[in-house]
């Protein structure tokens, strides 16, 4: 079945442009869903890749975000790898995933460095690396710096193309004293470029030294394995053939474009500048072929300017190629490439919000995810309105509703609105925060129904939605050894728009199964003497606010996103392997960290233990905590500075102004006074602990004596006191 649905295949040049010119000109745009499936989240802008390997601009400056430009865009972003596209089938088979179906498609995925036989074995020795992908390659360049003296090894550059030269270049700048060698071809070298070469102390040879360190293949590039099974579409370099219209010539409704195609009556070198300046004619014609009307025609120049900085140490020069001429070095033209390359990169920049922005009050948009819940005052005021006192006073994560003395079975529910606009991602990553009730009471995952709603969307798109969710909650219960026994649906009736995939609503009724004897961990049964231990960071609510915003740190979303999808059932069986080794029970009480944030639901651990003890006839208890223990995702506490918060924010903080109120003595939550921390740094952290988990980490209070025992990914964050 094909459905009505366009798909960017590749995080490539043409792709971002494509999508920024969507952004910017939103009557352009296709009325049908939109997706754009990429590898990576953030694209490296090739052009100044050298300049981040000499040091002159840091990494960061040449990224464009993949990501938050689709989400601006409303389009659904879906982080993949490329298996297989099947053009009869019109269907795209990904890395450990369903396959997703299309009815239009763009490919713009780029290219891979070609490795020839001599370096397969060295490559696979990890002492030779390609140059692409860019992400890796600039970490074992930055793993090399430590080698920047004369008596190192070389260090080689096996390329003959202007990407080795100028890389090269690029590696004298950042490493003064190593020995720089290029693996080429010496006769295509032109002797302006050797001379400026033999200046920098940059050796040209003809075969691989006898002795020599590690070795960067810029050796030109070649296709992906899939797209080589359809060899009578390509031409000899491994792209896709294309009229002039940029579409396949034996394919409708595919088009091509960047790196990985040429037309065939216009063959070209690639080139970046054919990205931007086929742009217009491909959103125009996708535009018409959706609409079956007819396609212009593109004619790319037959010459392109290209220039090649050679990072001198004193005034930056450049080198200008033009068919067989060469210009240059003069600093003319590396001010031209600068303008050239800062002008691309400006056209995304002036989407994002300055990092020196702060937010201010309304500018915060409602939060997805669990920090979609009620506020904690409304639920328990609502509980005690419809004369659930209990639940108010006493909530407990999961509740038992079998017990034969042999087994017992837990129950919980849990779901919110879609967290991201991949619908089979955002399925798994609600299952697994819907298995944390579980894992907080000991559990393990025996059965799951579901509760989906959909929008109102085209029929084939709307199944296409329901499949995704149905197979991403399907893998993910098996994953933990459950089983999705049944569900119910319904269309929503609320407007929606792009992306039609943040218009789902999943929750989820989730069963487990504790161990024979075991009984449920509860959260009041907090000792004196107990320390509490957490299980990950915190900071998943300011993230993805931040995302709302369109603010993304790419170093906190690769963890998060990380952590989203990974199961803690490996550290409950860790605390049941422990208890059977040492012969007893030493978790007292425990939770799970999810919408009320750490202070929340802290507050419900100590509020139903004390209850219990006032049952018994024991004295309180409250805790004491190390507030320069907790750790955060990388860049949350700089997005807790520009003021970035979950809409869930101001609701929890009355739960931390509500202990703060009382007299320090009378007071449930202490912080330890080895922490001095000024008081912005003090409001900083107690940000953090305010902040709504999605998949939060687990926290425990147990006998302090078995921590060492524990898995590393445990860490103290206070004690129980009285």
């Amino acid at each position: 079945m094909t459905i009505n649905h366009l798909v960017l295949i590749g995080g490539g040049h043409t792709n971002v442009l494509l999508m920024r010119k969507w952004l910017m000109n939103p009557k352009l745009m296709p009325e049908i869903p939109i997706s754009i499936i990429s590898r990576d989240t953030d694209l490296v802008y090739s052009a100044m890749f050298p300049s981040v390997i000499s040091k002159s601009i840091s990494l960061n400056d040449s990224l464009i975000d993949i990501r938050s430009l689709a989400k601006k865009a409303k389009i659904s972003f879906i982080q993949n790898e490329v298996l297989n596209i099947d053009f009869h089938l019109k269907k795209i088979c990904l890395k450990n995933r369903p396959s997703i179906g299309y009815s239009k498609l763009v490919l713009n995925y780029g290219s891979q460095t070609k490795i020839s036989g001599e370096f397969e074995d060295l490559v696979n020795n990890q002492i030779a690396f390609p140059i692409k992908p860019f992400f890796k390659a600039y970490e074992l360049i930055k793993n090399e710096d430590k080698n920047d003296s004369e008596p190192e090894k070389p260090f080689i550059i096996v390329g003959s193309g202007l990407a080795a030269i100028e890389i090269a270049f690029a590696l004298r700048k950042r490493w003064e004293k190593r020995s720089l060698k290029i693996l080429c071809k010496t006769y295509k070298i032109d002797t302006k470029i050797s001379k400026s070469l033999y200046r920098s102390n940059i050796e040209l040879v003809k075969s691989l030294p006898v002795d020599y360190g590690k070795i960067l293949l810029c050796t030109g590039n070649s296709s992906p394995l899939w797209v080589q099974s359809y060899n009578s579409e390509l031409d000899s370099k491994g792209r896709f053939l294309t009229n002039q219209n940029l579409r396949l010539k034996n394919f409708s409704g595919i088009f091509a474009t960047g790196d990985c195609a040429v037309i065939e009556t216009s063959k070209r070198p690639s080139s970046g500048i054919f990205a931007v300046k086929a742009l217009n004619i491909l959103a125009a014609n996708i535009q018409q072929d959706i609409k079956g009307k007819s396609l212009k025609r593109w004619y790319p120049q037959k010459i392109g300017l290209q220039i090649v900085n050679s990072y001198p140490r004193k005034i930056p020069k450049a080198f200008a190629f033009y068919g067989d001429v060469v210009f240059g070095p003069s600093f003319f033209l590396w001010y031209l490439k600068n303008k050239i390359d800062e002008g691309f990169i400006k056209k995304f920049r002036i989407l994002e919000p300055k990092m020196n922005h702060k937010i201010r009050e309304g500018e915060e948009m409602d939060c997805r995810g669990c920090a979609a819940k009620i506020p904690q005052n409304i639920l328990n005021k609502s509980l005690r309105s419809a004369q659930l006192e209990n639940f108010a006073t006493s909530p407990e994560d999961a509740v038992q509703i079998y017990n034969n003395n042999q087994e017992t079975i837990l129950q919980s529910v849990d779901g919110f609105p879609a967290l991201i606009s991949d619908p089979w991602l955002n399925a798994k990553i609600t299952v697994l925060h819907a298995c944390s009730d579980l894992w907080a009471c000991g559990a393990k995952l025996s059965s799951v129904q579901a509760l989906i709603s959909l929008p109102k969307v085209g029929k084939d798109f709307q199944s296409y939605l329901f499949t995704h969710c149905l197979k991403g909650i399907k893998t993910t219960v098996e994953e933990q050894g459950g089983e999705l026994i049944g569900g119910h649906t319904f269309e929503s009736r609320s407007l929606v728009d792009k992306p039609y995939s943040l218009g789902i609503d999943i929750s989820l009724t989730v069963q487990g199964v504790l161990r024979n004897g075991a009984k449920p961990w509860f959260k009041s049964g907090m000792q004196k003497g107990d320390i509490l231990l957490m299980s990950r960071p915190l900071g998943v609510g300011i993230f993805f606010a931040a995302q709302m915003q369109n603010i993304n740190l790419k170093d906190s979303s690769e963890e998060i996103m990380k952590n989203l999808v990974k199961s803690q059932q490996p550290l409950i069986e860790q605390i049941y392997f422990l208890q059977d080794k040492f012969g007893e029970t030493f978790i007292n009480a425990a939770t799970d960290i999810t919408g009320y944030g750490f202070m929340g639901h802290l507050k419900e651990m100590i509020d139903s233990s004390n209850l219990s003890r006032k049952d018994n006839n024991l004295e309180p208890i409250n805790v004491l905590l190390d507030l320069l223990a907790f750790k955060a995702y990388p860049g949350v506490f700089e997005l807790i500075r520009k003021g970035v918060k979950s809409s869930l924010f101001e609701s929890n903080k009355e739960i931390i102004d509500q202990i703060l109120s009382e007299k320090p003595k009378n007071r449930i939550i202490s912080f330890s006074k080895k922490n001095k921390v000024n008081s912005e740094s003090f409001k900083e952290k107690i940000s953090l602990l305010l902040d709504p988990q999605t998949c939060g980490p687990l926290l425990i209070s147990c006998d302090p004596k078995y921590e060492s025992f524990l898995n590393d990914e445990w860490y103290k964050v206070g004690e129980v006191i009285n």
